[in-house]
């Protein structure tokens, strides 16, 4: 994927005290030299653009954003290595999400 793809959403309940976090493992790119992912994690609003609530750089390992309120979320991948426009596509094995 090339810098500026989104996440799918989850809702978040604020049930509990759990952090939010994003963990990314398997990273590669295609060409070139993976260091980091540049993530932000937004929150959904109706008819409107995410809002940028937390940032973090994610060397291919969780990435935590702490305990949200109650809301829509999604991650956005903003930059690769601190360069928002590449042509190095990154690939992630595995991505996973807690909340």
């Amino acid at each position: 994927m090339l810098p500026g793809k989104d996440s799918s959403t989850w809702n978040d309940r604020n049930n509990d005290s759990a952090s939010t976090t994003v963990k990314f493992s398997g990273c590669s790119v295609d060409n070139g030299r993976f260091t980091y992912a540049g993530l932000q994690l937004k929150k959904a609003r109706p008819a409107l653009p995410g809002t940028v609530v937390n940032r973090d750089n994610n060397y291919c390992d969780t990435s935590s954003f702490g305990d949200k309120a109650a809301g829509t979320y999604y991650f956005h991948y903003s930059n690769l290595n601190g360069q928002d426009s590449v042509s190095a596509y990154l690939t992630v094995n595995s991505v996973a999400v807690g909340y």
